[in-house]
C-alpha cells in the first residue's frame, strides 16, 4: 500500500497556479493556431503563383501560335497572290452583304 501525503495549499496559491497553467495552455494553443494560419497563407500564395505562371505560359503559347499563323498567312499570300486576293474579295463581299441585310432589317423594324 502506498502512502500519499496531501499538502494543504491556500486557495489563492492554487488558483494562481491554475491561472498560470491555463495561460501557458492558451499561449501554446495560440502559437499552434498561428502556425496553421501561416501554413494556409503560404499554401494560398504558392497556389496563386503557380496559377499565374501557368497563365503566363498559356499566353506565351498563344502569342507564338498567332505569330505562326501570321507567318503562314504571309507565306500563302506570297506563294498564291491571286488566290489570296480572291479570298479577300469574297470575304469582303459576304461581310458587306450580311451587314447591309442586317442594317435593312433593323431599319424596317423602326
Amino acid at each position: 500500500m502506498r502512502a500519499t501525503v496531501e499538502t494543504a495549499e491556500t486557495p489563492a496559491r492554487s488558483s494562481r497556479r491554475e491561472r498560470i497553467v491555463d495561460a501557458c495552455r492558451q499561449a501554446a494553443h495560440l502559437s499552434h493556431e498561428a502556425q496553421l494560419l501561416k501554413s494556409l497563407a503560404t499554401d494560398a500564395i504558392e497556389d496563386g503563383v503557380h496559377g499565374a505562371k501557368r497563365t503566363i505560359t498559356s499566353v506565351k503559347r498563344r502569342v507564338e501560335k498567332l505569330a505562326d499563323f501570321k507567318d503562314e498567312a504571309v507565306y500563302r499570300v506570297k506563294r498564291q497572290p491571286l488566290r489570296a486576293l480572291g479570298i479577300a474579295l469574297g470575304s469582303g463581299l459576304v461581310l458587306g452583304l450580311a451587314g447591309g441585310w442586317i442594317g435593312r432589317r433593323i431599319r424596317r423594324r423602326r
